[in-house]
């Protein structure tokens, strides 16, 4: 294996500090070409790989299943996660609207069937896992991205059920449990499942008044 695709080893970063001071360490940027390479990397981690199905990590995969959000011709849209300008993880989102199929199997009572969104990420970098970093993460991104540049009046977040660090952090980020859900994907097998779906309005993300409104 080249040395540049040795897996990088890291010792275990520190805990995410205070909310207020994490917020303003966290940067979302664009996915870019270079991009999958590390994503490929990350996705074969046995930690992150039974969460966060992307079918095989292969970087023939993943390039392949991302070229179009890299080159904007899908409508999901997806960052990379920094903190202090270090790369430690993948975030996207997508309109609700922008995927009719998935949106009628979630079956969404109001106000979340209209100008909602969805939310998936993981961090990538072992060094920021089960540090601390996840709320603050999801914090910004709605701040910044979700409720913030889109303007959506809603969002969700489905982990899978069995995913209990997970509900964990969302659930502390300000998403309620709504119902859980089997998802059939027939264009990405990988994802077909039962999703845990969560959600939260922007006027309840607003009225928890997180540092930086």
């Amino acid at each position: 294996m080249p040395e540049s695709d040795q897996p990088i080893q890291r010792q275990p970063g520190e805990r995410a500090p205070s909310l207020p001071e994490a917020l303003g360490r966290i940067a979302f940027r664009p996915l870019i070409d270079g991009d999958p390479r590390q994503m490929a990397r990350w996705l074969a981690d046995p930690d992150v790989a039974p969460w966060y199905g992307e079918g095989e990590p292969t970087l023939v995969n993943i390039q392949a299943h991302y070229a179009a959000i890299i080159g904007g011709t899908d409508t999901t849209r997806g960052f990379i996660t920094q903190v202090d300008g270090q790369d430690i993880g993948y975030i996207q989102c997508y309109w609700l609207a922008d995927e009719p199929d998935y949106a009628r199997q979630l079956a969404l009572p109001p106000p979340f069937d209209a100008e909602t969104t969805g939310t998936d990420l993981f961090i990538g970098d072992p060094a920021f896992r089960n540090r601390g970093w996840g709320v603050p993460i999801l914090v910004a991104f709605h701040q910044r991205i979700i409720f913030g540049r889109l303007g959506a009046r809603a969002a969700i977040i489905a982990p899978e059920p069995g995913n209990l660090r997970a509900v964990k952090v969302y659930e502390r980020a300000g998403f309620r449990p709504l119902k859980t859900v089997s998802v059939v994907d027939e264009n990405h097998p990988e994802n077909t499942g039962e999703e845990y779906v969560m959600v939260q309005t922007r006027e309840a993300f607003l009225a928890r008044r997180w540092p930086g409104e």
